[in-house]
């Protein structure tokens, strides 16, 4: 399958090229600075950026779905684990419209371009916690009124991609880490799975190369994915 990833620099983006190549896919990496992309066999580097539509739909051409694992960057070095944790609460706090206004913009290329599957990357933090135990709901609200700013901005892009025509499918994961893959996690519609617990980038990228290649059940749904 030809699969293209928009936020292909980020850590689940990364994840997400590997495991697509490692499975056999055809792969399209979508980066506003496609130099940072290390070439690889069957990946095409493209450039594009969520914010000006029309490079976005000239770097979908020629593909069958859309990953999209785009958020907001920081400014900070991550070169040690503090300065990694406050770029994390900078993005919170201060997230922007990347995600309300890029998301957006990524439909409507796709659209033009004739994709129909397209796969958002999202977050449990968005979730209603209906599906989840009392602490973890307690939790979800917390967090919800800490950033709301984020969770704002995210609320828009998943109500956008829902309204929209596409077989789109919206992935929520927990906090994500960088530990390897453990290819052992819980995901579907309503799963009920643990905010407090993170999921490696990793097993994120899984699942969302599951949700675009396989799951047909999945197809207009919002799935949890977690542990």
């Amino acid at each position: 399958m030809k699969i293209t990833v928009i936020g292909s620099t980020g850590a689940t983006g990364r994840k997400v090229i590997e495991r697509a190549l490692d499975l056999g896919h055809e792969v399209t990496a979508v980066a506003r600075r496609p130099e940072v992309i290390v070439p690889r066999a069957r990946l095409s580097i493209r450039q594009g950026d969520v914010l000006d539509m029309p490079s976005i739909t000239r770097a979908l051409v020629d593909t069958d779905v859309v990953i999209s694992c785009i958020g907001p960057s920081g400014n900070f070095s991550q070169s040690t684990v503090l300065s990694e944790v406050i770029s994390n609460i900078r993005k919170n706090f201060s997230p922007g419209t990347i995600m309300s206004v890029g998301i957006t913009n990524i439909l409507a290329a796709c659209q033009s371009a004739g994709v129909k599957r397209f796969v958002m990357q999202s977050g449990i933090g968005l979730s209603d916690g209906k599906e989840l135990s009392t602490l973890n709901r307690l939790a979800i609200n917390i967090s919800g009124r800490i950033f709301t700013k984020a969770v704002e901005d995210k609320a828009i892009a998943e109500r956008t991609v829902q309204q929209s025509q596409l077989d789109w499918i919206i992935v929520r994961p927990p906090a994500l880490n960088d530990a390897a893959a453990a290819l052992k996690y819980t995901a579907g519609p309503l799963s009920r799975i643990s905010p407090l617990r993170p999921l490696s980038f990793a097993d994120c990228a899984d699942c969302l190369i599951r949700a675009a290649t396989n799951e047909p059940t999945w197809i207009r749904k919002i799935v949890n994915v977690g542990r």
